[in-house]
């Protein structure tokens, strides 16, 4: 009995991480449950052993995309502990990023997705932004309400340079966005101006 419940909590975790790379790749509507299934070699019917809905699979994708992407947030740190900006910066407009948008920013690859979502899931989305926004704000100088609004602009940049250069391909044009987006932002962090 044991194992078999252990199988159940593996493959509903193969489901969970196998969702949010896919989601982030195709958008929330962009695969079907039984492609997904298939794709992990399991039936479609066994789906249901493991959520009640589809909806129900993409909460938990898209938290666990989420908290994937705290994880990464968490690694740019200088020497300090403290988030290195202008690491974070060249990491979120790079190539590297914008061609693996499975193993990116849930914020960035599911935006358009998510406005189309119901009450709960907008509400978890702006909760995650609002947390991004608080902690990328703490990295700039002034008072909490300076912060935030630093932390938004740098953030929304940073958002619509990568889906416009996701856009525009692995292309020149899509390199020069990025380059041109990076190198605007570098200017304009603390410590740079």
């Amino acid at each position: 009995m044991g194992h078999s419940r252990a199988d159940k909590a593996q493959t509903h975790e193969r489901l969970v991480e196998a969702a949010a790379v896919r989601f982030r790749e195709k958008g929330l509507d962009g695969i079907s449950l039984a492609d997904l299934m298939k794709e992990l070699g399991l039936t479609h019917g066994g789906f249901y052993k493991h959520f009640a809905s589809r909806d129900a699979l993409v909460a938990e994708a898209v938290e666990y995309a989420y908290t994937q992407g705290e994880r990464t947030v968490a690694g740019i740190v200088d020497d300090q502990g403290q988030l290195d900006l202008a690491r974070y910066v060249d990491f979120y407009l790079s190539d590297s990023h914008r061609d693996a948008p499975g193993s990116g920013c849930a914020i960035s690859a599911l935006s358009a997705d998510i406005s189309r979502r119901d009450d709960d899931t907008r509400a978890r989305y702006r909760q995650q932004l609002d947390g991004i926004f608080t902690r990328i704000g703490a990295s700039f100088p002034g008072n909490e309400a300076e912060q935030r609004k630093q932390a938004i602009a740098l953030m929304t940049r940073m958002y619509g340079a990568i889906l416009i250069a996701r856009g525009a391909g692995d292309s020149e044009l899509s390199n020069e966005i990025l380059k041109t987006v990076r190198e605007q932002l570098h200017a304009a962090l603390p410590g740079q101006g």
